[in-house]
C-alpha cells in the first residue's frame, strides 16, 4: 500500500486521480470521506504550522511520515526549494501510516509548535539516517535538536484533543483524495506522488504557476 518509489523514479502526475480544475476532489468518495473537501481546506488549515514564505503564491502540502524513507530523501530537496524560491510555502501534513512510533513522532512534533520548535523538531526527525524503532529514539533526536522535553510532554498532554483532531483531519483528507502512501504532495491544485528531487519540485511549482495564469485554470 505504501509508496516505495525512490526519488527520481516516478515523474509527477498532474491531476491524476487528484483534484479537478474546478477545485473539487474525486468524483467518488471512499467510505467516511469528507464530502466537499477543497484544496483550500487542505492547504490552509489554521491549526497546521507552515514553513517558507508568508506571502507565498504557491503552497505545497506534503502528506508525510517520519519513518518514510522517501519522505526523508525528499526533505533536503524541499529545503533547497524553499531557499531557491522565496514565494513558496510548505505545510507538512502529518500522516503517520508506519505504525505507533510514527504516530508518536507526529504527536511530539506537533506539540513542539507550542514552544516555537515545530520546524526544528521536524527537520531533526526528517534528518535521521534510520527508521525509528522506539519512542525513546524519537525523544533522543528531539532533545539533541534543543526541544524542551519537559515542556513538550506537558504540551502534548494539554493539547491532546487538538492534536487528535488535526491528525484525524489529515487522515480523512488523505482518504478523501485517495492517497496510497507517503510522500504525496498537493501542489496548489494537483497531486504529485512519490519522492521528488529539487528539479522535480521546481517543475511542479512552475506548473502550478502556469495553471494559475491560464484563463481556464487548466
Amino acid at each position: 500500500m505504501l509508496n516505495e518509489n525512490p526519488i527520481g523514479r516516478r515523474r509527477f502526475l498532474l491531476g491524476a486521480s487528484a483534484l479537478a480544475a474546478t477545485a473539487t476532489l474525486l468524483p467518488f468518495l471512499p467510505a467516511g470521506a469528507q464530502e466537499g473537501l477543497t484544496p483550500e481546506q487542505v492547504l490552509n488549515d489554521p491549526d497546521m504550522p507552515f514553513v517558507g514564505a508568508k506571502n507565498a503564491d504557491i503552497t505545497i502540502a506534503e502528506f508525510m511520515d517520519y519513518n518514510c524513507p522517501y519522505c526523508r530523501k525528499s526533505h533536503p530537496e524541499l529545503k533547497r526549494l524553499l531557499k531557491s524560491d522565496r514565494k513558496v510555502r510548505v505545510v507538512y501534513k502529518d500522516w503517520p501510516v508506519f505504525g505507533p512510533v510514527s504516530e508518536y513522532a507526529a504527536r511530539m512534533t506537533l506539540a513542539a509548535k507550542w514552544q516555537g520548535k515545530y520546524e526544528a523538531a521536524h527537520d531533526a526527525l526528517m534528518s535521521s539516517p534510520k527508521r525509528f524503532q522506539q519512542n525513546k529514539e524519537v525523544t533522543a533526536v528531539l532533545t539533541r535538536a534543543g526541544v524542551d522535553m519537559a515542556r513538550l510532554n506537558k504540551d502534548a498532554a494539554a493539547h491532546k484533543a487538538d492534536i487528535d483532531k488535526l491528525l484525524a483531519r489529515n487522515a480523512l483528507q488523505a482518504d478523501t483524495i485517495g492517497l496510497q502512501g507517503t510522500p504525496s504532495w498537493l501542489v496548489q491544485s494537483f497531486i504529485v506522488f512519490g519522492g521528488l528531487s529539487h528539479a522535480q519540485l521546481q517543475e511542479a511549482v512552475a506548473e502550478a504557476r502556469r495553471r494559475q495564469k491560464a484563463p481556464s485554470g487548466k
